[in-house]
């Protein structure tokens, strides 16, 4: 299969309702999905692709910069795996950010009747990343301008988050190539998510001060400015385990080979070989890198899937409590 341009790849996963989408940062996130058979109105223009739901709605337009990492993540199941693609730009000299700002009508909103509204900046994003509130609620715009240039999680920023859950303003989260949008009610304190786009804003995670989870394998020179998630072969939409879909699986290894973090694809060649050529596992030198385990790991599940002779080498490598860091499981509730 030849390789797919980063446009492309847009395109293709953005009408299989099957892949969820996100943008934002550690501790404030908004997150696009929808059922499989949910209406949406879809748009493929000159580069820049559209999806609107009634729960929410995103649009990307990839720019020159960009960098694709495509990259598994390990399950603590001890036997399924998940997977990620990070759409990349270089990290700005400046990322904190501070204050609400009003960043008056919402002239790029997804649908033209929120274009009126007013979009306020919380100012709670990093580098890249705008996490807003969109509202026409007079009582809700009153309390933001009140609070223009001063912290959302500072004196007086509990009552407008007491407004917040009252007006149900929309959430905007935007970055230099896209907006996820969402229309969806914010639950109530303690509550749970709902299914669809929904969002995340949690003050104890945003002041470890991160562009992205600790867990995934982003040079640090970047930031996740567009996040992929592909569907999991070992799960289904609602996340409930499934039996194995070998076809997702092939779907991203493609990916893997074009996109891949070259230590991964170093990793998986050498222990594909090595398997192949019968060689023990007690002789192969297992990676250093905390990393590098991972995705070893993930390797001997994929060879055990493939009904590849990897018995002894799980027992003796895939076994450790080592995991990822807990960050995505915290950040998702």
């Amino acid at each position: 299969m030849s390789d797919i341009t980063i446009t492309a790849l847009v395109e293709q996963m953005i009408v299989d309702a099957r892949h969820g989408w996100s943008i934002g940062t550690f501790g404030a996130i908004g997150e696009f999905m929808r059922d499989d058979e949910e209406p949406a109105s879809i748009s493929l223009d000159a580069g820049a692709c559209r999806i609107v739901t009634s729960r929410g709605g995103m649009r990307v337009t990839p720019v020159p910069a960009l960098q694709v990492i495509a990259y598994d993540t390990l399950a603590s199941d001890g036997e399924t795996w998940g997977q990620a693609i990070a759409f990349c730009l270089p990290k700005p000299d400046q990322c904190q950010q501070s204050g609400v700002r009003d960043l008056g009508p919402d002239r790029e909103a997804l649908r033209h009747e929120d274009r009126d509204m007013r979009l306020f900046d919380l100012g709670v994003g990093i580098g890249h990343v705008r996490f807003c509130v969109r509202t026409e609620d007079i009582a809700l715009i009153a309390q933001l301008e009140a609070l223009d240039g001063r912290p959302i999680f500072g004196p007086g920023g509990q009552a407008v988050m007491t407004e917040v859950l009252r007006a149900q303003p929309h959430r905007v989260l935007f970055s230099p190539i896209g907006r996820i949008e969402v229309y969806a009610p914010i639950p109530a304190p303690g509550g749970n998510s709902p299914e669809g786009p929904h969002t995340h804003l949690l003050p104890k995670l945003l002041a470890a001060g991160r562009t992205h989870a600790a867990n995934a394998p982003i040079p640090i020179d970047l930031q996740p400015v567009l996040m992929l998630h592909p569907r999991s072969p070992w799960r289904d939409g609602g996340g409930r385990r499934v039996p194995f879909d070998r076809e997702l699986d092939e779907i991203f290894q493609r990916l893997l080979r074009q996109f891949g973090l070259p230590e991964d694809i170093a990793i998986r060649i050498a222990i594909e070989d090595a398997v192949e050529r019968g060689v023990s596992p007690q002789a192969y030198l297992w990676p250093e890198t905390r990393r590098g385990r991972i995705a070893a790991r993930i390797v001997l599940r994929r060879l055990a899937c493939a009904g590849q002779p990897v018995a002894a080498w799980r027992r003796h490598y895939d076994h450790a409590a080592e995991l990822e860091s807990d960050d995505e499981a915290v950040l998702h509730g």
